[in-house]
């Protein structure tokens, strides 16, 4: 057994479950987010602590800890004392931690506790409205026929959006080059400053950009339509197999993390992103809201792990 695991229980020992749900928070809480402003996962994990820290009576703080595939921020929370002082707000990048760097000196299975998924993202494939490509077909002709591989930007070497061109490029018989920021938002403004041919984000981050006209999307990584870009394909439709799911956002703590915080924190992060205003928010920018328990967060994390490491052997993406 771990030491974080013993704490906690030791942690446990001293009082009653009833009595953490009454007794936490006594002091401000601090959610870590390992990418950088701008991106949905943060957007929505702000609002999400705003009305966290109205409801405890408590300050919640949110710190962004971009770099390294995630890693960096979750790393700070995997060291964190298991109190429910610290959280990590995150997304499906977490579980490639270990697959990615085997020295990453935390396992993203067993050193969290799962508090809930609180959505699922639509993820759109865009170009600039300049680009002379209307679909997707037309994009890969195009790609074919100059001779250059096709630049995309991703927030991350082994996220979901780094997988996400790989497919294309197999797909669509292309050469692909993936280029990595620390957060979709950077790629993204790379993108409209004509550095790169594609780029891969999350509908909400890219719908300011498709409204005003200065992007232009070409698919959606979802199962079905999107009720906001009710007009773009699914890559699904298009033929693409494994773009079904755009990923998604969820809170860890630490492991040893009493259940009863544990269960405190999913209860009222649940209730939050059912709120009729919230739950609309995020539905018109993309987002489901989810709101799983922690048993089922828990049993979905190491099936992602063996996902990720079957699309890395596959393409053969290497570790840092």
């Amino acid at each position: 057994m771990q030491r974080r695991d013993l704490i906690g229980l030791a942690l446990l020992g001293s009082l009653p479950a009833a009595g953490w749900a009454q007794e936490w928070p006594a002091k401000p809480v601090k959610i870590i987010i390992p990418s950088a402003p701008g991106s949905s996962p943060d957007r929505f994990t702000r609002l999400i602590a705003e009305r966290l820290g109205k409801q405890w009576g408590q300050t919640v703080t949110v710190e962004n800890r971009p770099g390294a595939s995630t890693r960096i921020g979750a790393q700070e929370v995997a060291r964190s004392a298991p109190d429910g002082y610290t959280l990590l707000s995150t997304f499906g990048t977490h579980t490639m931690a270990k697959l990615m760097n085997p020295n990453t000196p935390y396992d993203p299975v067993t050193d969290f506790t799962a508090i809930t998924q609180y959505a699922t993202p639509e993820v759109v494939m865009l170009v600039r409205s300049d680009s002379p490509y209307r679909s997707l077909k037309e994009l890969a002709a195009g790609v074919k026929s100059s001779g250059r591989p096709m630049r995309y930007g991703h927030f991350g070497n082994g996220s979901s959006f780094h997988f996400y061109g790989l497919v294309v490029g197999r797909n669509a018989g292309i050469e692909v080059v993936p280029v990595a920021y620390k957060g979709e938002a950077l790629h993204l403004n790379d993108l409209l400053g004509g550095h790169l041919d594609v780029s891969f984000n999350s509908v909400g981050t890219a719908i300011p950009h498709i409204r005003s006209g200065k992007l232009r999307p070409l698919a959606i990584v979802a199962p079905g339509r999107s009720k906001v870009l009710p007009d773009v394909p699914t890559f699904a439709e298009l033929g693409y197999a494994g773009m079904e799911r755009g990923g998604w956002f969820g809170f860890l703590a630490p492991a040893g993390t009493p259940p009863a915080i544990v269960d405190k924190v999913s209860r009222d992060i649940v209730a939050i992103i059912n709120e009729p205003g919230l739950a609309k928010v995020m539905r018109d920018q993309g987002i489901e809201p989810v709101g799983s328990s922690p048993k089922e967060f828990e049993r979905n994390i190491p099936v992602e792990v063996q996902q990720w490491e079957k699309l890395m052997r596959e393409f053969n993406v290497k570790g840092e």
